[in-house]
């Protein structure tokens, strides 16, 4: 006969009690998840023009606020319209976008939410390891609340940024949607993206992270992340961070090839993502370094957050024309973002990522100088001064003067 202890017995059931069944995991995710629609008239960057369809969480109902991804609702000006299931679409309006996580979020009038619906259960306190289960939840390929199951394939730094490793199918549709830990029901992870032509890797935005984000805003806080005035590179395997470039004021406590120990006492800080969580909302942070096999703690005053860029620029004959979308880039060089088919900037020659320099001789380093030189060319042609990055050549940059009728001025 095999006795078991009355604690461990105990500990059994209150294990159960923690657990639910995948069939009640999915109706409730159907309670929180949202299809989403956007649409761009203006895509500044990498954003597109056109409408696209997605997905989003509910995360806070009284609030009225519901998490997506950053290029579901885009960085350019959007109109953002959300749907709970059985209702139809009312608009919201972008809260925060942020310029390093795939993260973003949009807010319902509260009163438009539908009795039925609830916040769904974040899990802030600890990432899934590796192995464990997981249910993706969204809209794939217009496929209305659609669940698909995995595992969690493990933590990756991509270009700096963190993200949770799934084997759970996510396509077109499922970005913004729920990764939900099948056992507790929480969600670990917010569907972001995969690999083309690849099965099985697929990534979503690891919710502990984004929870920073959330609680600071909730405070009132701003919780852009700031510009570092250094830089960071990954040792083989991830194992460690190295300061590869540093300046500013943070270059008289920092050398380059100083190891990151620690950052505010916590030791699991291997990737970019892990620093600007401990940064943001912050006015300083102690940081351990290793230098010459010695330890030293050191601390370091934080830029001001940088918030998302305000898209601004000008719309004319087909073009679209505005300041860098990158966080540290140069506000002063004005950009081509957008070029329409079968239109007079086209036929001028006109292509995405140059530089205007000047408009009928007249320099444009802003977006007042572009209205500026286009004020009263109305149907006239004007002479425009391109700068343009060569693909391979010792000289980094080509020069053009292109002319082009100035149509539809916006």
């Amino acid at each position: 006969m095999i006795r078991i202890s009355v604690s461990v017995l105990a500990s059994i059931v209150a294990l159960s009690s923690q657990s639910v069944s995948a069939n009640d995991v999915i109706a409730d995710a159907s309670l929180y998840t949202v299809q989403t629609t956007t649409s761009v008239e203006y895509g500044f960057g990498k954003d597109l023009k056109g409408t696209s369809r997605a997905s989003g969480i509910l995360i806070d109902k009284e609030r009225g606020w519901i998490a997506t991804n950053a290029h579901v609702v885009q960085k350019s000006p959007s109109r953002v319209r959300v749907s709970f299931k059985g209702h139809p679409y009312v608009m919201v309006e972008k809260v925060y976008t942020d310029s390093h996580f795939d993260f973003a979020i949009v807010k319902i009038d509260p009163s438009k939410i539908p009795a039925f619906a609830r916040s769904a259960t974040l899990e802030c306190a600890n990432a899934p390891i590796a192995g464990t289960p997981v249910i993706g939840f969204g809209h794939p390929w217009s496929l209305e609340y659609t669940a698909t199951r995995g595992i969690i394939s493990g933590v990756k730094t991509l270009s700096s940024v963190e993200n949770l490793q799934t084997d759970t199918a996510i396509n077109p549709g499922n970005s913004g949607g729920p990764l939900i830990e099948e056992r507790t029901g929480n969600i670990v992870g917010i569907n972001a993206s995969g690999l083309t032509n690849s099965e099985g890797l697929n990534f979503a935005v690891p919710v502990p992270l984004v929870c920073t984000i959330i609680d600071l805003l909730k405070a009132g806080k701003n919780p852009a992340p700031p510009v570092l005035p250094a830089k960071f590179g990954l040792t083989l395997g991830d194992s460690e961070l190295v300061i590869s470039a540093v300046k500013d004021e943070w270059a008289s406590e920092l050398k380059i090839g100083d190891r990151i120990v620690s950052i505010e006492g916590d030791s699991n800080v291997k990737n970019e993502s892990r620093i600007l969580n401990k940064a943001r909302g912050k006015l300083s942070m102690s940081v351990t370094i290793e230098r010459d096999k010695v330890q030293r703690t050191v601390t370091l005053n934080i830029p001001k957050a940088v918030e998302e860029i305000k898209r601004s620029g000008i719309a004319v004959s087909g073009m679209l024309v505005g300041v860098s979308d990158v966080s540290d880039g140069d506000k002063s060089v004005m950009y081509v973002h957008q070029v329409d088919r079968a239109t007079l900037a086209q036929e001028a020659q006109i292509r995405e990522q140059d530089i205007i320099i000047a408009i009928d001789g007249i320099e444009t380093k802003s977006p007042a100088d572009l209205v500026l030189a286009f004020e009263g060319k109305d149907g006239k042609d004007v002479e425009i001064m391109i700068k343009r990055e060569r693909s391979s050549s010792r000289e980094r940059y080509d020069y053009f003067a292109r002319s082009m009728e100035v149509r539809d001025l916006k």
